[in-house]
């Protein structure tokens, strides 16, 4: 798929995945329909670009596709691979959202909720997995910032659809977003306080996110879950495992959001 605010270039066997300053850093993957076999001086010659262009090295890709890429990657030393389970909706079940919690999907105008997300999803990335922590309202409101204007213009032409909850004042708990493009969409981005979180407000994100991809005839759906543990509790909304994604970055990079975490 296209992905909007990059520009593309073909470096060996990959696609390279270019943002535009200040937006999303994205990455490589390996070119569709591409060499299945790719070697330890395939990935060089494409980090060597990355370095090149002064952006994050990066890439992506899934493992029965490409299945080489993992040992080349492995060798090349300055990567560190993330297992991340690939799963697809098959039958969505309902899920009901907590008592006194409201699920709310963004509107263009929807500012400082938007704001609220951006915050929430920094803070529940910086603390990776499920366990509840303290973190909470005070270093969401720290992490208040506006919105930048590709966030705010892709809300506004549908690339981005953004769900939030939000408790009986107003202040947004967790957050979560789908990218359609065409009749497919992706789940990313789904994060919840830590101080709020096993109260089941991921999966009601997460289900909202679905009713509104499915109310758009939007389907497949898909996620990439950031561990066999996150991936549970999608299965408990109606997604199953179909493949095995890899997410290989330099080892002490650490991005806000995307596969299953990260934010396009």
């Amino acid at each position: 798929m296209p992905r909007l605010h990059a520009s593309v270039e073909e470096v060996g066997p990959f696609t390279l995945f270019i943002g535009r300053p200040g937006g999303w850093p994205y990455y490589a993957r390996p070119q569709l329909g591409g060499k299945t076999i790719i070697a330890l001086a395939d990935v060089a010659l494409v980090l060597a670009k990355m370095r090149e262009l002064q952006i994050p090295t990066s890439i992506e890709w899934v493992h029965e596709t490409t299945p080489t890429l993992l040992d080349a990657v492995g060798g090349e030393g300055s990567l560190q691979p993330q297992e991340v389970p690939l799963m697809v909706l098959e039958l969505p079940i309902s899920v009901e959202a907590p008592a006194n919690i409201e699920i709310r999907l963004l509107r263009p105008s929807d500012r400082d909720l938007l704001a609220g997300s951006q915050a929430v999803q920094q803070v529940g990335f910086a603390v990776r997995g499920t366990a509840i922590g303290v973190e909470g309202a005070a270093e969401r409101d720290s992490a208040l910032k506006a919105p930048t204007a590709q966030e705010q213009e892709m809300l506004a032409n549908g690339a981005i659809r953004i769900a939030v909850a939000m408790n009986d004042t107003g202040q947004v708990l967790a957050t979560g977003r789908h990218i359609p493009i065409g009749d497919v969409t992706e789940v990313v981005g789904v994060a919840t306080l830590p101080s709020m979180r096993r109260r089941g407000l991921g999966a009601a994100i997460t289900a909202a996110l679905v009713d509104d991809a499915r109310a758009n005839e939007i389907k497949p759906v898909f996620l990439t879950a950031g561990s066999e543990e996150i991936a549970r509790v999608y299965s408990r909304i109606g997604f199953s495992r179909v493949a095995t994604g890899y997410v290989a970055e330099r080892r002490g990079f650490e991005p806000i959001g995307h596969i299953g975490t990260k934010t396009p």
